[in-house]
């Protein structure tokens, strides 16, 4: 884990780029501490997200949850055209209410491992039209609060859309990915917490261990080893921030012992546990970070 790099920051509630142009160099696998939203205009990109990939078409929506481990794959023969919306988790507590949950489509998302909703004329519904006034914001008297009444109007219409779309399955574009994959990652993340090996799995899945190694790894670009550590890392943080001591935290989140957690964490966040909980929120609102 020493060769992890922090990518970026997100040091405001949320952060908005209209971005057109051809990267150069193959993209890692990478994961965030906050939430992203990509509106995708044109370009040839394949995007994979938790070991599916779908050839976007324009229009579409990508939702990445936090801690989602994910990558584009770009054609750099044409302009790659997004809109690229950052949102810390402390933002969308702060837009919910009793009787509206502003996560809903990144946990929908989640719950239906489906990353991507289908738009095909997407300025023509109010989501769309939102996010275009958000792009095209000027520099105007009180233009802050007018951007973070945008912002939530966004957020809300493309929520109500996610729940008006229902199971409409020309809004749910088709992924290519392997089954057995996704069921062992669906088995890794209800088992997190507990002690998980690589026999174990096979004999779960009815597969050779070496086949599985290799399959894993071809599928997804990383190693199982290194998913579920990235996994248990991501439940420790979310439990630092919500006030559990490290020790605790340590024991359960699967850790064999405190020295163990604490030298991951080192190694991945390089600070520790008991600093990033205390100084976070003054440092930053969310990191990026390279998978090798």
């Amino acid at each position: 884990m020493d060769n992890y790099e922090k990518t970026g920051y997100l040091r405001e509630p949320f952060r908005l780029f209209h971005l057109e142009d051809c990267p150069a160099g193959e993209m890692n696998l990478h994961y965030h501490d906050f939430y992203k939203i990509i509106a995708f205009y044109g370009g040839c990109v394949t995007y994979m997200i938790e070991g599916k990939s779908y050839v976007l078409e324009p229009g579409d929506i990508v939702l990445v949850n936090r801690y989602d481990i994910h990558k584009p794959t770009i054609d750099t023969s044409m302009p790659y055209k997004r809109t690229v919306l950052y949102i810390s988790g402390e933002c969308l507590e702060s837009c919910a209410q009793d009787d509206y949950d502003a996560c809903y489509c990144f946990s929908r998302a989640a719950a239906e491992k489906s990353y991507v909703l289908r738009i095909r004329e997407i300025f023509q519904t109010e989501a769309g039209l939102l996010l275009r006034r958000l792009e095209t914001g000027g520099q105007r008297y009180g233009y802050q609060r007018e951007e973070r009444l945008l912002f939530e109007l966004f957020l809300l219409a493309l929520n109500r859309f996610c729940m008006e779309a229902g199971g409409r399955q020309e809004l749910r574009p088709a992924a290519v990915y392997n089954q057995k994959v996704i069921d062992l990652m669906t088995y890794v993340q209800e088992h997190l917490f507990e002690e998980i090996s690589i026999d174990q799995l096979a004999e779960t899945f009815y597969i050779s261990k070496y086949h599985l190694m290799r399959l894993f790894k071809k599928e997804t670009g990383y190693t199982i080893h290194r998913y579920i550590s990235e996994k248990r890392m991501a439940a420790a943080k979310e439990k630092l921030l919500c006030g559990v001591p490290a020790a605790k935290v340590s024991e359960e989140c699967g850790f064999q012992d405190y020295s163990t957690f604490l030298r991951a964490f080192k190694s991945c966040v390089h600070m520790t546990p008991t600093a990033f909980a205390d100084g976070r929120k003054d440092r930053n609102l969310g990191g990026a970070y390279n998978l090798p």
